[in-house]
């Protein structure tokens, strides 16, 4: 199964703080319908955080009665310790997941130097039945993988991957550049997905993928024929409203987003909280440049 394209981090939908997993259900039929290469299941876009594990079950058991075959399921998986992230992983195997994306414990970051990180994740792939992705998200983690980790862990044959969220696009030629030839290389920030086209990424898994799936279908498209400018045009229009429902409004305003274009959003998760109407106001317009 080939590792490229575009795929969104997917939400969890919510009503009055209970899993609404009909509301998933019905973004997964819009969804299909679009030219997504797949799925990220349990990722911080889907409030994996705030999931106990019989939620992460269910969510993960609709997804893949949901998903077609056609399109990949991959399950965010990463816990903090190297036992309780083989053990998660596992249940993603069972349910059907077809990779999973282990993030970087971070809880004592201090001591999360590249050799603790190698380990980890040398011990996660020897054990998995299932290609696994790396996660590279600084802003959340404060843990940066460097190009060189990367490219080491790449030769492992059970790591397929990486998505990275960092947003640096030079850190991302790096390690496209560095590591093994067919690691798929995916950008996690859709205000350079173009840009990380341009370098070699593979695609990207996007959170504003959530909410216009297919422009940034359209972008990766236009690049691939050669259409540069067009692609470069999209790629402008998109980036405000990547901005706002990622670095500006967070989960809220992604969910805002989605609302707006016909999905199920609703409200994040206590302690997050849905952004004011004057925000939902900026997000319309947003929403609405896009494509004029």
């Amino acid at each position: 199964m080939k590792l490229s394209g575009v795929i969104p981090p997917i939400t969890t939908p919510f009503q009055k703080g209970i899993l609404a997993l009909d509301k998933l259900k019905e973004n997964f039929n819009k969804w299909n319908k679009t030219g997504l290469s797949g799925y990220l299941i349990l990722g911080s876009n889907g409030e994996a955080v705030f999931l106990n594990e019989k939620e992460k079950l269910k969510v993960m058991e609709m997804s893949r009665e949901s998903i077609p075959r056609s399109k990949v399921m991959i399950v965010g998986t990463g816990a903090e310790s190297t036992q309780e992230t083989i053990r998660f992983n596992r249940l993603a195997e069972k349910t059907g997941a077809d990779f999973s994306l282990i993030v970087t414990p971070s809880y004592f970051k201090g001591s999360m130097k590249p050799q603790a990180l190698y380990d980890h994740f040398v011990a996660v792939a020897e054990s998995s039945r299932i290609g696994i992705l790396l996660y590279n998200v600084p802003q959340f983690t404060g843990i940066n993988m460097d190009p060189d980790l990367v490219a080491k862990l790449s030769y492992h044959p059970n790591i397929v991957g990486i998505k990275d969220s960092s947003g640096n696009i030079g850190q991302l030629n790096e390690i496209i550049h560095l590591s093994k030839e067919g690691f798929s290389v995916f950008v996690g920030s859709a205000p350079v997905f173009f840009p990380a086209l341009c370098i070699g990424a593979a695609g990207g898994i996007l959170a504003v993928a959530n909410v216009v799936p297919e422009v940034c279908v359209k972008i990766q498209k236009l690049f691939q024929q050669g259409k540069m400018d067009e692609a470069r045009r999209w790629q402008n229009q998109l980036t405000p409203l990547a901005k706002a429902v990622t670095m500006k409004y967070g989960i809220g305003g992604l969910k805002t987003a989605m609302d707006l274009a016909g999905y199920f959003g609703g409200e994040p998760r206590l302690p997050l909280k849905r952004p004011s109407r004057e925000v939902e106001e900026e997000l319309k317009k947003l929403y609405a440049q896009i494509g004029k």
